[in-house]
């Protein structure tokens, strides 16, 4: 006799089920993948999904009706529509601003406290239980040390004696927020939900929480930006526009929204961050199998005390000469590993040609979800 839970299980592993078809927790996932140089969209996912082939011509009711109304949400684009807290990830932002605004320099030091004790109650915490210790920003980013961008927050709104000045503490966060453009939609040719910038608690809001929530095309630029470290485009999926009179063919680019002003030892500072995420860390073990090196960060991010957190990992590689960058977002994806695992075969696949063969005929795994409350 076999259990519910092993039967399904085994439908999953034989592909005879997917996830997606479940409409169960998590069931979800979105992929972008863009050029760094250019800012095209090389490949954009949204899964669950839908086959085309049935609305062709003349549109499969049946069809339809079950899509529609599954709880998989299959007809919602995940990638320029699903909203969600940047949680982590948004700690590039912070630390630019804090370096680019003089707050501190990329040998300054913070001593992790773990609860931060310098604005009123409720005191937020770190996502560890321990202290960091004394870390420089790159160290930060590594580790992922909340208390550390706390300060940076408390410290961009002028905090003094337990007060804060949100307002200017956000708008000093907002005008680099901006420049890596998550102040407004991508820019691609599809129906795409609007960005929010948090409008409120600053020194929450520097960790990515606050009112902070993107769309993984908006996190894509802002990440396509950073790795770049020059151009802000307005991501595009078009490689050329045909006339279909004339037949004649007009090339399509991506669009500048504006140039980066950044110092280069901020941008060597925070990615140089970013590249511990990947090489140096627990993440490491994913990614040692590449032949090329990716610098990244992860994300977890709360959405309701009653669902499981979603899921963030935001890179590029190769690091020293970026060519691709990738953004997963898993939603109610339980912890940053496992979007960070995904990435990690995307990675495989681009650049390691010997090994796609091997990754699709791979055995589905139906790994245990941690169910750890990190934002991380």
């Amino acid at each position: 006799m076999i259990s519910p839970y092993n039967f399904i299980k085994a439908k999953i592993r034989s592909l005879e089920i997917a996830p997606g078809d479940l409409g169960l927790t998590p069931c979800a996932c979105s992929v972008v993948i863009t050029s760094v140089k250019t800012g095209k969209v090389l490949s954009l996912v949204s899964y669950p999904s839908y086959d085309n082939n049935k609305f062709a011509n003349v549109v499969d009711s049946d069809y339809y009706n079950k899509i529609s109304t599954s709880s998989a949400s299959a007809l919602l684009n995940r990638s320029t529509q699903q909203k969600a807290a940047p949680g982590s990830t948004f700690k590039m932002v912070t630390a630019t601003t804090a370096l680019e605004e003089g707050v501190i320099t990329p040998s300054s030091t913070v001593q992790d406290g773990v609860t931060f004790q310098k604005i009123n109650k409720p005191w937020p915490r770190c996502w560890s239980t321990y202290s960091h210790g004394n870390l420089n920003v790159a160290q930060a980013i590594q580790h992922s040390c909340n208390y550390f961008f706390y300060e940076m927050g408390y410290r961009l709104g002028g905090g003094k004696k337990k007060y804060v000045d949100n307002e200017k503490g956000l708008n000093r966060l907002k005008k680099y927020a901006d420049m890596f453009g998550l102040t407004s939609t991508s820019g691609i040719e599809l129906s795409e939900s609007e960005p929010s910038f948090s409008t409120e608690d600053v020194v929450r809001s520097s960790i990515g929480q606050g009112t902070n929530s993107y769309t993984p095309v908006q996190m894509s630029r802002y990440v396509t930006t950073l790795a770049n470290g020059k151009t802000c485009y307005d991501l595009t999926l078009i490689d050329k526009i045909t006339n279909t009179t004339t037949g004649k063919e007009k090339k399509n680019s991506a669009n500048v929204k504006s140039e980066l002003e950044l110092s280069a030892s901020t941008l060597k500072a925070v990615r140089n961050g970013m590249y511990r995420v990947v090489n140096n860390g627990q993440y490491s073990s994913m990614f040692q199998t590449l032949n090329v090196k990716v610098a990244g960060k992860t994300g977890t991010a709360q959405i309701t005390a009653n669902e499981p957190n979603f899921a963030w990992f935001v890179s590029f590689a190769p690091y020293n000469n970026p060519e691709i960058t990738v953004t997963v977002q898993i939603p109610n994806g339980f912890t940053s590993a496992n979007a960070a695992e995904l990435a990690s075969k995307v990675y495989k696949y681009y650049f390691d040609k010997k090994s796609r063969k091997k990754l699709l005929k791979q055995k589905v795994s139906v790994p245990a979800m941690s169910s750890s409350s990190q934002t991380d």
